[in-house]
């Protein structure tokens, strides 16, 4: 018997991913950007929710304000299994009733994948911003994780001239061994020309980011509430750039989310 598969909200990782998935069963969708709803008249066995899942006021990501979660009753049963990136409610809250309900975005390959996609469109993003090359340009990468290390190394083929700041010893010593620069949030490198901010909070000062100049394009690719502090006016420019798979790389980015859930229902 085939498999169903129900998409709910979302952007355009949500239509890559529905296309995708015709091969391996029956697609329907809801809310999806650019697809007309079609829902099935049973419980899917495959719930799809967007990636991140909830806006602000708590409703589910899609064209306009979202859609109530309460809206998918019917569509789906304790046997369904959902799938979502950053689902923060419990998911008796989210969805009652409804099977094992797994984040993809806690998935360590998922993760990787998202922060090599990040790091390429980030890349990409800033050059247009700037209308320069990155070539021998001073950038300093704040966080050496999922995305800091893709990230690094892209700004390095470009030779661009990199410093890493990261907290841990241990992950300064790495970035030191791949090649980079490499320092501590106190002691930061001045007159930079563009910061790539990769930690989800304010971890620097102001007199440490006014020393940065004028003349910096900061690059926020972390979650909110990023890494400016809430009160900061900063002299320099501010590019928001959240969650860019969806935005600039979305086929890949839904290749890389059914990539994830096929391991787990292979798991199942």
């Amino acid at each position: 018997m085939e498999t169903t598969y129900l998409l709910v909200g979302g952007d355009r990782r949500q239509f890559w991913l529905s296309r995708l998935l015709i091969p391996r069963g029956r697609v329907y969708t809801l809310g999806v950007p650019g697809l007309e709803d079609n829902v099935p008249d049973q419980p899917a066995d495959v719930l799809i929710l967007p990636t991140p899942c909830f806006t602000e006021s708590g409703r589910l990501r899609g064209p306009g304000e979202g859609l109530d979660p309460k809206a998918l009753g019917g569509l789906y049963d304790a046997h369904t299994r959902v799938y979502g990136g950053a689902v923060t409610e419990q998911p008796e809250k989210l969805l009652p009733g409804a099977g094992p309900v797994t984040d993809l975005l806690r998935d360590p390959v998922v993760k990787a994948s998202n922060g090599r996609l990040t790091a390429e469109a980030a890349v990409e993003l800033t050059a247009e911003r700037l209308e320069d090359s990155l070539f021998e340009q001073p950038c300093l990468v704040l966080g050496y994780g999922c995305v800091g290390k893709p990230l690094a190394d892209l700004l390095m083929a470009l030779h661009a001239r990199v410093t890493v700041a990261a907290r841990r010893a241990s992950a300064r010593a790495e970035a030191v061994q791949s090649g980079f620069r490499a320092c501590c949030f106190d002691c930061l490198p001045a007159m930079q020309r563009v910061i790539f901010n990769t930690v989800p909070a304010a971890v620097l000062t102001p007199a440490a980011l006014d020393a940065f100049g004028t003349e910096c394009l900061w690059v926020e690719l972390a979650s909110v509430p990023g890494g400016l502090p809430t009160d900061y006016e900063p002299g320099f420019q501010v590019m928001r750039a959240n969650s860019l798979p969806g935005r600039r790389l979305p086929r890949s980015a839904a290749a890389t989310l059914l990539d994830g859930i096929l391991r787990c229902e292979v798991s199942t």
